[in-house]
């Protein structure tokens, strides 16, 4: 009789621990420091809109289920440069193909997982770069680490992408010098 009892205090005490336990690291993403922190914008934007901004568009893919999708909100998201650099320099989107309802992007009407098709990302997480005028820049699908993502948001942010590479860009700014 005790063996059973202590059994089903311990089945309990595990339910628990995997269904409320993990609930942070595993839950939903709808909300938390990585939204917070950064200034995501409306996907109901036009070309015209973004050129009246003047800045170009960094379009985040994610899923909640995605392990390295989290990793990025988790850690990458919440550095401050990152921050400032999505906040400041870039219209910042961020899309999870999995949400129900539709999207207006450049006038099209969409659901997330058309709009996603559309623009030809496959996996998760994809990080994608548009001038002010609609054009693509460049799609780096997988993680970026805090590094990796400030560099690419300096090199496009900072416009050094009309003129010069990345690799040169990353020479100039690892000893050379950047205009």
């Amino acid at each position: 009789m005790n063996k059973t009892i202590v059994g089903i205090v311990a089945l309990f005490f595990v339910s628990w621990l995997v269904i409320y336990g993990f609930k942070g690291q595993f839950g939903s993403d709808s909300g938390g420091a990585w939204q917070e922190d950064i200034t995501w914008s409306e996907t109901d934007i036009t070309k015209e809109q973004l050129a009246s901004v003047g800045k170009p568009v960094y379009i985040f893919f994610s899923t909640e289920w995605c392990t390295y999708c989290r990793k990025m909100k988790t850690e990458t998201f919440t550095d401050p440069d990152i921050q400032n650099n999505l906040s400041n320099k870039f219209v910042s989107l961020y899309i999870n193909p999995e949400t129900s309802g539709t999207v207006r992007f450049s006038g099209e009407e969409m659901s997330y997982k058309d709009l996603t098709k559309k623009l030809g990302v496959t996996g998760y997480p994809t990080s994608a770069f548009y001038s002010d005028a609609g054009e693509l820049i460049g799609v780096q699908p997988g993680y970026l680490d805090t590094e990796n993502l400030k560099q690419l948001t300096d090199y496009i942010g900072d416009g050094y992408y009309k003129d010069k590479t990345f690799q040169e860009f990353l020479s100039a700014s690892n000893g050379g010098t950047l205009p």
